[in-house]
């Protein structure tokens, strides 16, 4: 410790009035560095927001800890993830960042699961009550192409829901354990403000993950930051890993980790996949297709 005190001293005088960040590398962040910590029992935009590149973040002194159990104090916080050894010398962190980022790209997201078969009667549609199902869907060569209009109907006469064509997971509701979404997803350049995948359901939110694209391509959770962009009029890779016991997601996109955060808690949890509307922001169109639609558990 004498020695790199004497060596961060030096380091200070050396610097005089230069920058602050003179001499040190900066470490690339992408949306999955940023893990949000929040009161556990309420969605994250009450907590939270992010506009003009600014997250503003807010906790009342009566607010539940960020989990259960916790005996710590109320939060909202960005816990900056995915970057560990900050107590060793920082000429070594770049390296081992990189090192760390090869090691997670040689594993698969599915590694340590085990697939679950599906059927047809697992695959179950939803569509605006009053048109048929061939006006919102189609099945050719093994891609399911789903699409809705802004002024279509909700799913059933007396739903106040946005419009939806969707395929919902059925017979393998889950409530404890972890379990896996893999999809391989194409949104057509136009389509914008369209939930594209989902986990519903949840303790303290009627849902725990929503994917959303909006233009020019970028796909957000719920309306917040980004996760990708570039994502128009090409197929890409998705999975969706949600730990119930351990109480968080995980979003990959084409293998890659995009994101994580704390999840709604347990609750009557299943997978969806096609297009549902936000209640701003929304194409009059809106279109996703999905092929290689998997379920995976570890057992």
């Amino acid at each position: 410790m004498p020695l790199l005190l004497a060596l961060i001293t030096s380091c200070i005088n050396a610097a005089g009035d230069d920058d602050p960040t003179f001499g040190f590398t900066e470490i690339s962040l992408n949306q999955s560095n940023f893990v949000l910590q929040k009161p556990y029992d309420v969605p994250l935009d009450q907590r939270y927001s992010f506009i003009d590149g600014v997250h503003r973040m807010w906790v009342y002194a009566d607010d539940k800890p960020h989990a259960r159990g916790s005996n710590t104090q109320p939060r909202t916080e960005i816990h900056i993830a995915g970057l560990i050894n900050f107590t060793i010398p920082l000429l070594l962190a770049p390296m081992i960042h990189r090192c760390s980022n090869a090691a997670a790209a040689a594993d698969d997201p599915t590694d340590g699961f085990t697939e679950i078969p599906l059927n047809q009667s697992n695959l179950v549609l939803q569509k605006p009550y009053d048109v048929p199902l061939h006006q919102r869907y189609s099945f050719v060569g093994g891609v399911h192409r789903m699409w809705v209009y802004a002024d279509d109907k909700p799913h059933h006469p007396t739903s106040p829901t946005q419009p939806r064509t969707e395929i919902r997971i059925t017979g393998l509701d889950y409530s404890s354990g972890v379990w896996q979404f893999e999809g391989h997803g194409f949104v057509p350049n136009g389509t914008s403000g369209a939930t594209v995948a989902q986990i519903h359901g949840g303790s303290h939110d009627a849902t725990t993950l929503i994917l959303r694209v909006y233009a020019p391509g970028e796909m957000r959770f719920y309306s917040y930051p980004r996760i990708a962009d570039g994502l128009y009029d090409r197929w890409f890779r998705l999975n969706i890993i949600h730990d119930v016991d351990g109480g968080k997601v995980t979003v990959f996109l084409d293998g890659e980790q995009k994101f994580q955060f704390h999840d709604q808690g347990p609750g009557d949890l299943y997978f969806k996949c096609g297009v549902y509307a936000a209640h701003a922001n929304i194409s009059y169109y809106m279109e996703s297709r999905w092929r290689d639609i998997k379920i995976y558990r570890k057992l």
